[in-house]
C-alpha cells in the first residue's frame, strides 16, 4: 500500500496497481459471499462508479488464521467503505469465478502449479523460445571432434566447444532442478 495506490502481486510478482483516489480509483471493497452457504468467496476493488476493477479470491488473499487480520488492515489502510454481496455462483462451475467478468483477474491472483510458473518466468521464454538454451550447445557439438585431433589449433576449439557445452547447459540444468524442487513443493511442505 503506498500513499496514492494500491499495489496488488500475484504469485509471479507481476504488479497491479491501483489508485486509491480519482474516477478509477479504489472506493469501495465489496466481499463476495456464497449465497447459501454464507461463506465469503472473493473480494471485489471497485471504483466510484461501481466498476470492478479488481477480483482476488478469498481463499487465497484471506483465509486461514492470519486472514481476517489481513481483511481488517486492507479495510483499514484503504479506509473505504465495505459491505458484503451474495454471490450466486453456477452449480458447475469450479472454481468460483468462471462467470464472473474477471475470471482472468482472479485465476492471475491466485498460485499456480510449479510447471505453470516456470512456464511464465523462464528467463529463455521471452527470447527464443523454450529451446534457447539447446542451441549454443547443438552448434558447439561440431566443433567437439577437435578434441581427437593432434593439431593444436583443432583441439583448442574442441577444447573450448566442450567448455561452452558445459558452461551453457551447467546453469540451466541447474536451474531447472532448483525450480523444480523450489516450485513444485505443495503449501504444507513449504
Amino acid at each position: 500500500m503506498l500513499a496514492h495506490d494500491l499495489v496488488l502481486t500475484n504469485a509471479l510478482g507481476e504488479e497491479r496497481w491501483l489508485g486509491r483516489a480519482g474516477t478509477h480509483g479504489a472506493a469501495r471493497l465489496v466481499r463476495l459471499v456464497d449465497a447459501t452457504s454464507r461463506e465469503p468467496l472473493g473480494v471485489e476493488v471497485r471504483d466510484e462508479n461501481g466498476e470492478v476493477r479488481a477480483l482476488l479470491p478469498w481463499s487465497f488473499w484471506f483465509a486461514g488464521p492470519q486472514g481476517s487480520d489481513g481483511w481488517a488492515a486492507l479495510v483499514a489502510a484503504l479506509g473505504v467503505p465495505f459491505s458484503d454481496e451474495k454471490y450466486q455462483q453456477s452449480r458447475a462451475a469450479q472454481p468460483w469465478w468462471r462467470g464472473h467478468a474477471l475470471a482472468g483477474d482472479a485465476r492471475k491472483m491466485s498460485p499456480m502449479e510449479g510447471k505453470a510458473a516456470r512456464k511464465q518466468i523462464g528467463w529463455y521464454s521471452s527470447v527464443v523460445g523454450a529451446n534457447e538454451p539447446m542451441v549454443l550447445p547443438f552448434f558447439s557439438a561440431l566443433l567437439l571432434v577437435g578434441l581427437m585431433s593432434d593439431e593444436v589449433p583443432m583441439f583448442l576449439a574442441g577444447l573450448l566447444s566442450a567448455l561452452t557445452i558445459v558452461l551453457s547447459l551447467g546453469p540451466a540444468m541447474v536451474s531447472a532442478l532448483v525450480s523444480r524442487i523450489s516450485y513444485d513443493r505443495t503449501l504444507e511442505a513449504a
